[in-house]
C-alpha cells in the first residue's frame, strides 16, 4: 500500500528538481539576452581614432611585410532565409539580397567596398571567385560557386556582375552554417602555401559560437596556417553587439585549447598561431556620411590585424621572397 505513496512523493520530488533546473537556465539565458541587447544600445556613431593606428599606418606595414606571390579573395554570401526579414531597419524592409538598378543592397556594398581596398593597398595581383551557402540546395552542409565555374576574376566588379546574375535565381533556405566553407579555405591555404588566401564571409546572422565544436576544431587549424585569413562582415539588423562578444570567447577557446600535437600532419607547420579570424559589423561604417572616410575606417577595422599575422610569417618563413610587380 505504500509504493504508490513512494512513487508519488518521488515523482513530485522529481518535479521540483527538474523546475528549478529550468528556473535557473531560463534566467541565465534572459541575463545573457539582456546582455547582448545592452551592446546593441551603445551609440554607432563615427568611431575614434586618436588611441588607434592609422590607415595609412596598415596600408605600409601590409606593403612591407606582404611577401606572398599572390592574394585570392574568396567572398562567401550568405542566402539563407533569414536576409528576407534582416533588412526591416536597415533595408527599408527589404530583404538583403534585393537587386534593383538604383538601390544597391548591403551585400553588393559590402564587395564593392572591399574589392576597392584590397586593390589599394595589396602589393601584388589579386584574384577574387565567390561561393554561395544556406540556399535550398545547400543548407548547412555545402556551398556553391557564384559562378558555374567556379573560376577566378581579376577585378571585384566580375564578381559583383556573377553576383548579381546568381541572385535572380537562388532560393533562400538555411539554416546557416559557415563550416563548410571555412573548410575550402582551409584546403585553398594548404595547397597553395605560395598564395594568401582570404576568406570574407558576408552574412546576416553571426552564427558563430564557441560551443560549436566543429567549428571551433576549423578555426585552430586557420591558426596554424600563416597563409590564410578569415574574416566576417555582418550585414543588416544583426543584434551586432553580439559579435565582439563571440568573438572574444571564440579566441578564448580556440587558444587556450590549441594543442600542437593532435593538429593534422598537413597543417603543423610551425609553432607559431596567428590570430587571423576577426569578425566585423559593417553597419558600424555606414553612419559615416563621406566616402572615403567610410572606407578608410571599415578598411581599418577590416585589416587591423593583419600587419601582425605577415610580420610573424615574414620572420619565420626562410623561403620568403617578395611579389613582383
Amino acid at each position: 500500500m505504500l509504493w504508490p505513496l513512494v512513487y508519488y512523493l518521488f515523482g513530485i520530488f522529481g518535479f521540483i528538481l527538474l523546475y528549478e533546473y529550468y528556473q535557473r537556465n531560463i534566467a541565465k539565458q534572459k541575463a545573457l539576452l539582456d546582455f547582448l541587447r545592452s551592446l546593441d544600445t551603445f551609440p554607432q556613431g563615427p568611431l575614434a581614432i586618436s588611441n588607434k593606428k592609422p590607415f595609412e599606418k596598415i596600408k605600409q606595414e601590409i606593403a612591407s611585410y606582404f611577401y606572398f606571390q599572390r592574394l585570392h579573395v574568396i567572398f562567401g554570401v550568405d542566402f539563407s532565409a533569414s536576409n528576407e526579414w534582416q533588412g526591416l531597419k536597415t533595408f527599408n524592409g527589404q530583404s538583403l539580397h534585393t537587386t534593383q538598378p538604383k538601390n544597391i543592397n548591403p551585400y553588393q556594398k559590402a564587395i564593392s567596398q572591399l574589392g576597392l581596398i584590397f586593390e589599394e593597398i595589396f602589393p601584388c595581383k589579386i584574384k577574387y571567385s565567390s561561393f554561395g551557402f544556406g540556399d535550398e540546395n545547400t543548407k548547412d552542409y555545402s556551398f556553391f560557386p557564384v559562378v558555374a565555374s567556379g573560376e577566378e576574376f581579376d577585378s571585384h566588379q566580375k564578381i559583383l556582375d556573377a553576383y548579381l546574375k546568381q541572385t535572380e535565381h537562388v532560393n533562400l533556405s538555411g539554416p546557416t552554417e559557415y563550416t563548410p566553407i571555412i573548410q575550402k579555405l582551409i584546403s585553398q591555404g594548404t595547397l597553395s602555401p605560395r598564395d594568401f588566401t582570404m576568406l570574407v564571409i558576408i552574412t546576416d546572422e553571426l552564427k558563430v559560437s564557441s560551443e560549436n565544436k566543429t567549428l571551433v576544431k576549423s578555426l585552430r587549424t586557420l591558426a596554424n596556417l600563416p597563409n590564410v585569413c578569415l574574416l566576417v562582415i555582418g550585414v543588416g539588423d544583426g543584434p551586432w553587439g553580439k559579435l565582439s562578444y563571440e568573438e572574444h570567447h571564440i579566441r578564448e577557446e580556440v587558444f587556450a585549447r590549441i594543442d600542437k600535437k593532435k593538429m593534422p600532419k598537413e597543417s603543423a607547420q610551425s609553432k607559431i598561431f596567428y590570430d587571423n579570424f576577426h569578425f566585423v559589423s559593417h553597419n558600424n561604417f555606414l553612419v559615416k556620411q563621406d566616402k572615403l572616410d567610410t572606407e578608410n575606417y571599415f578598411g581599418r577595422a577590416v585589416l587591423r590585424k593583419l600587419p601582425t599575422q605577415l610580420k610573424q610569417a615574414y620572420r619565420h618563413d626562410e623561403h620568403r621572397t617578395k611579389p613582383q610587380d
